[in-house]
């Protein structure tokens, strides 16, 4: 059960040590200050070296403390950061961290393309919502009356209550695939299947067909069929790709000139386009996964356009004349329902305090927008790396204290766990982390815990790598599980009659159990 008897990753021997999760960046990272302490931006406003300098570490052995953004980036293992701020109705500052590729040694600049993964659907909704706005669609009509290139199958969930626009915004449709709702990703070279094969469950799509399994309307599911019947409502209704009528008739009027639904990705956006990484410094193989569901997870984008999208919906909402959606449209759009919907964005708080925002999480890439309603304040975060969404909540966490946001806290539907502001951590005892190292399988996941150093460290396919800790109570915490399949960071290791840990009990109520592989 120590180092030698099972697999360690590959990117761990190159880019762990003891005292960081990341290195190589390191002396970019430098650079990158350099460049920011010389700006004028950076010396006029007080605001960005406290948002800098301000980050409250989730797991901390020395609550209180302070710490900066580059330093919580190695922390994590995070290449390279995006930020942009509104305050006051406009965007205050946007800047990059880090680098954009952990192998070419590129810079981050606010200029720098990220994947938005699941923040496309509230971009998306803009789209549709606009053609209801013109009287091209009907919000509460059923969206067969529209479409044309492929139809929703009719069922007895459907006999009394078609499914609608609202429906498919909103994730109450009922609409899933055959076999599931999961997303598997594509990969540079792949041959991408239309919109309507994926929606007819035809290669090379790789799931089943999109019907209904519930009564329309009846209960909150979050769902891609959903936003992907959205995207060929979109294409039919305009006589438009889908890409094209969203770069026409949303990106270019709110000014969003770093945006592309464009996949695979054009060669002439690649030089600026981030590389995704798996939490420790590997880079994603091909650099990015390939999107065919756009309107789900294909836009590529930067923090300063989601910035734009943002102060549009918040002048409208106030009732100042914008280019795209008026007043009326925009308060429908963000009026929450079920599981805290609105028509595309994520609603939370209330009254003046009342946000709306969305997370994205691609393989190598996330990201999350939050903007007050009513007060033309919010912030966009990218990255491009798995396991970094705790990074951006520190990030956001710091830029709300700088700002003196209201009421602040985690958007509606993250985990419970997301509440969390810091848990005093320590080390784990050598003797535990013998223990304990091996391989552990959940469903079809197989995750690894080893030693390096002193420190215990978690390997998670298709996130990367992340620091366990121990706590006072005698729990065991992993701040990055909060974004998993397992949605919490709390661990504890059952052990057998040999005193060898034979499984993991993960999430709040140890419902969740990591097996120990035999032999590991």
């Amino acid at each position: 059960m120590g180092d030698t008897k099972f697999r360690v990753p590959r990117q761990l021997h190159t880019s762990l040590d003891q005292s960081d999760l990341m290195k190589k960046p390191a002396c970019l990272t430098c650079l990158v200050i350099g460049v920011l302490v010389s700006s004028p931006a950076y010396a006029i406003d007080p605001h960005i070296r406290r948002v800098e300098e301000g980050l409250l570490p989730i797991a901390a052995s020395q609550p209180g403390v302070p710490a900066n953004i580059e330093d919580r980036m190695r922390a994590y293992g995070v290449p390279g950061l995006s930020i942009a701020v509104i305050d006051g109705g406009r965007i205050a500052w946007a800047k990059g961290y880090g680098v954009a590729d952990s192998v070419s040694g590129h810079p981050v600049t606010p200029n720098t393309l990220f994947q938005a993964a699941s923040i496309s659907k509230p971009i998306s909704a803009i789209g549709a919502l606009l053609l209801v706005q013109q009287g091209r669609l009907q919000l509460d009509e059923s969206v067969n009356h529209a479409l044309r290139s492929w139809k929703i199958p009719e069922s007895t969930f459907t006999r009394d209550r078609p499914v609608t626009v609202r429906m498919l915004l909103n994730h109450t449709a009922g609409l899933e695939h055959v076999d599931s709702d999961s997303y598997p990703p594509f990969s540079e070279g792949d041959r991408l299947p239309s919109m309507p094969q994926i929606l007819r469950g035809e290669p090379p799509a790789r799931r089943g067909g999109v019907s209904v399994v519930s009564i329309p309307g009846g209960t909150f599911v979050y769902s891609a069929a959903g936003y992907e019947v959205l995207q060929q409502l979109v294409a039919d209704v305009s006589g438009q790709p889908f890409e094209q009528f969203m770069q026409a008739e949303i990106f270019t009027p709110l000014g969003m000139r770093n945006s592309t639904f464009a996949q695979p990705l054009p060669e002439s956006l690649r030089s600026v386009a981030a590389t995704g990484h798996y939490a420790g410094g590997e880079r994603l193989p091909g650099r990015f996964r390939v999107s065919p569901e756009l309107s789900v997870a294909g836009l590529w984008t930067t923090p300063t356009d989601v910035a734009k999208y943002i102060i549009s919906v918040q002048r409208a909402s106030a009732g100042i004349a914008e280019r795209l959606l008026g007043p009326t449209t925009t308060r429908e759009m963000l009026r929450p329902g079920l599981g805290n919907r609105g028509l595309g964005p994520v609603i939370s708080g209330s009254g003046q305090s009342t946000r709306f925002g969305h997370d994205g999480f691609n393989e190598g890439f996330e990201s999350t927008f939050v903007a007050y309603e009513h007060q033309g304040q919010g912030a966009v975060v990218m990255t491009n790396s798995g396991f970094a969404f705790m990074l951006i909540k520190e990030v956001l966490n710091s830029v709300g204290r700088a700002y003196g946001w209201s009421d602040y806290g985690v958007t509606a539907q993250q985990p419970p766990s997301a509440n969390i502001q810091q848990q005093r951590v320590s080390a784990i005892p050598a003797k535990t982390i013998a223990t304990v190292a091996g391989e552990y399988v959940l469903g079809n996941t197989r995750i690894i815990l080893y030693r390096s150093g002193s420190r215990l460290l978690l390997d998670w396919p298709t996130n990367g790598v992340a620091e366990v800790f121990a706590t006072p109570d005698g729990r065991f915490f992993c701040p990055q599980l909060t974004f998993s399949d397992v949605g919490s960071p709390w661990l504890k290791f059952v052990l057998d009659k040999s005193h060898a840990v034979a499984r993991i009990l993960a999430g709040d109520d140890g419902s969740i159990q990591f097996e120990r592989l035999n032999g590991s």
